[in-house]
Parts: structure tokens; sequence; C-alpha cells
């Protein structure tokens, strides 16, 4: 039986750190591909960007895709790892990360949802209308729009939680760099903040702050990925050595 833990962890490792690593490189790529060059503030051109780009639900769906990688996938694969420490403190974070982690994916699926295809079926709609039915549907299109900036700022929120929590139980136990802890530490606690700013001040209040937050926050999970992955070949190194 204990010679099966060592082999579980590098298990754990490895998918934690391929569900990592793939998960930020698609949501990075899906990002860099999303239409986002007009004041997010002005409807009117946002919504007729949004009615024009024919890839908008193509993009979403690869955000989707990485985000959800990423919680669903590296998030759980760490908390498994890490409950098994022996510390009840870092195995009561890695519970309690888990479920916020798998809370981040639902609210990002709902986010993606809205946006990806909501906000892109409202603006079409608009778009489409008569003149005398132009008002009324640019009304619902931002009565979606709203919608989307309330998801998002959970999602942020949520999303920040995670980072703080796993930040301290990596801290706090020896399996991947304690940098990396502290690091994650700061960042949830920047994106927890981008997500309240968005609550209070919506889109058009985007601050180095939020936009920022999101780059530096995936990079910190692609960086957690490889130094799982590290971990795990120098434990087969080690084992190849007894």
């Amino acid at each position: 039986m204990t010679q099966n833990i060592p082999q579980t962890q590098r298990s754990l490792l490895q998918i934690g750190s391929i569900a990592l690593l793939a998960g930020a490189i698609i949501a990075i790529v899906s990002t860099l591909l999303h239409a986002s060059t007009e004041d997010p503030a002005n409807h009117l051109l946002v919504f007729t960007t949004y009615a024009n780009d024919n890839s908008w639900i193509a993009v979403h769906f690869g955000q989707f895709a990485g985000v959800v990688m990423v919680f669903a996938g590296g998030f759980v694969a760490l908390s498994r790892l890490l409950v098994q420490s022996k510390s009840s403190m870092v195995s009561v974070l890695a519970w309690i990360g888990l479920s916020i982690a798998i809370m981040t994916a639902s609210a990002f699926a709902v986010l993606q949802a809205v946006d990806g295809i909501g906000n892109k079926l409202a603006a079409n709609s608009w778009v489409a209308a008569p003149s005398d039915e132009k008002a009324i549907t640019f009304g619902v299109a931002e009565g979606v729009r709203f919608v989307e900036i309330g998801t998002n700022s959970y999602f942020r929120i949520l999303q920040g939680t995670v980072a703080v929590i796993f930040g301290i139980a990596i801290l706090k136990n020896k399996i991947i760099s304690r940098w990396i802890g502290g690091t994650g530490v700061v960042i949830g606690a920047v994106t927890i903040y981008a997500g309240l700013e968005v609550s209070y001040q919506g889109f058009g209040g985007l601050t180095t702050e939020i936009g920022v937050s999101m780059i530096i926050y995936f990079i910190w999970v692609g960086i957690m990925g490889g130094s799982m992955w590290k971990k795990s070949m120098s434990m087969s190194k080690s084992r190849s050595l007894m």
C-alpha cells in the first residue's frame, strides 16, 4: 500500500501538469483571438463588433475548454495530491479548494453561455431589427450585457479565491516550490479585487489591475503546471535509482 503512494503522486502530478499547461495555453490563445479593441463601455460599438464577428462563438468555446481544463482538471488533480498531506490544515484547504475550483468552472460555463452565445444572439437581433424596433432590441442586448458583467464579477472572485487557497496550501506543503504558493496568494488577491471592481464599475471601469490579473493568473497556472511536471520527473528518476 505504501509503495503505491509515490506512484499515485506521480500520476496526479502528471495529470495536473498536463491539464494546467494545456488549459492555460488554450485559454490564452483563445483570448488573443477575442475581438476586444473597442471601448467596453460603448455598447453601440461593442454590439456591432459582436454581430460582425463570425468567430465569436467558437472563440468562447475555446476559452471555455481551456478554463475548464485548468479548474475542473488541473486544480482537481492538485487537490487530490494535497489532500494526502500529513498536515490536517493542508488537507482541509485542499478540500475547500476543490469545491471552489468546481464552482469556478461552473461559473465560467454560465459566463461563456451569456457572453459567447447570449451576447451574440442579442447583438444579431439588434442589427437585423427594423428601425422601429432598434431601441427595444438594443435594450434587450444591454440586459444580456449586464448579466455578463455580474457573472464575470463572481467568476473573477471565485477564480482569485482558488489561487489564494491553493497558494496557502502549497506554502505549507513541500510537493512543489513554495514561492509558487506565495505568488498564487498575491495573484489571487489581485484577481479578487478585479472581480469587485467589475461589480461596482462594470467593464467601463476596466483598469490595469483587471486586464493584467487575467494574464498573470494564467502565467502563474502555466508555471505551476511546469513545476508539477518537473517534480513528477524527479520522482521517476529517484524511483529508477532505487
